[in-house]
């Protein structure tokens, strides 16, 4: 087992759709050891990686957890970026279903003139083209020396593939979703976490007077999801109403509505914000090396 004294979870990006200059579309990372694991790559993602002082080249495992726009939409670049700049390990994607058609379309079409032109120079293709991975059952995705990741699908959009993600190292538990709302499953999923970072992207009555309004989670469902699961720390991105209503304060009302119905510490999330997770070594999961 890599010799590590924590896990350190960045939050890359806490804002959503709409070009809010303090928050990039949702992005974060999680360093587990020398492993940088990338959730999400949305506005600015890679322009925040280096702000956190990682190169994207280093990062060979994404994972989405659906295909809304403001989630995938620096995909391209992310890839691109990592190719030029001489990518060492194969990329993995990780997604729901519909991500390999999306790699497809996004990654060599628009760019065949950018990619012809590079070749032809000599540029190595290796690194160009990820692998991915479909999502298509609960569980366990996969085992390396030091974590486990498992996914769980969600409920949003209408029945758009949606997915979270949980990375288990040793006895620590982070979780960390896309969009929806809380169910049974998805509490289950976070039973014990460190971390739940989840969105919250408006109050009750905020969302009520969206038509997108009910695929999202409430600082009140959010806290009743929390306690159930016995979460210790919950940090809230995606934060929509600061978007569409300009109160800044906003998010820290949110806050205070989920310590009404919770008794762990709630974080408001910011751009390049870090929380690191105490780590004991125990027994490694496995030494399987992908």
């Amino acid at each position: 087992m890599h010799g590590f004294s924590h896990l350190r979870f960045v939050l890359i990006g806490s804002g959503a759709v709409r070009n809010n200059p303090r928050r990039g579309g949702p992005a974060q990372i999680l360093h587990v050891g020398d492993r940088v694991l990338m959730f999400d790559c949305g506005r600015s993602a890679c322009t925040n990686l280096a702000r956190a002082g990682v190169r994207v080249e280093t990062v060979d495992r994404l994972f989405l957890t659906h295909l809304h726009f403001d989630h995938i939409c620096d995909v391209p670049y992310f890839v691109f970026v990592g190719w030029n700049n001489g990518r060492r390990n194969p990329l993995r994607v990780f997604g729901p279903e519909g991500t390999e058609q999306f790699i497809a379309r996004m990654i060599r079409p628009p760019f065949e003139q950018d990619i012809a032109s590079r070749l032809g120079h000599g540029k190595d293709p290796f690194g160009l083209d990820p692998e991915v991975v479909e999502i298509q059952e609960e569980g366990v995705l996969f085992t390396e020396a030091t974590y486990q990741v498992s996914a769980v699908f969600t409920e949003h959009g209408g029945g758009m593939p949606s997915v979270a993600y949980r990375v288990d190292v040793g006895d620590h538990r982070i979780v960390i979703t896309g969009d929806g709302i809380p169910s049974p499953r998805l509490t289950e999923f976070c039973r014990d976490a460190d971390l739940l970072v989840s969105e919250c992207s408006g109050t009750r009555e905020f969302l009520a007077w969206q038509p997108w309004g009910s695929w999202h989670t409430t600082p009140e469902t959010l806290a009743t999801m929390a306690s159930r699961a016995g979460v210790q720390r919950v940090m809230i991105k995606h934060l929509v109403m600061e978007d569409i209503t300009g109160d800044l304060a906003a998010a820290e009302k949110m806050a205070d509505q989920i310590r009404q119905g919770y008794s762990g510490e709630v974080i408001v999330g910011e751009d390049g914000l870090e929380v690191a997770i105490p780590f004991h070594p125990a027994k490694q999961v496995s030494s399987d090396e992908l």
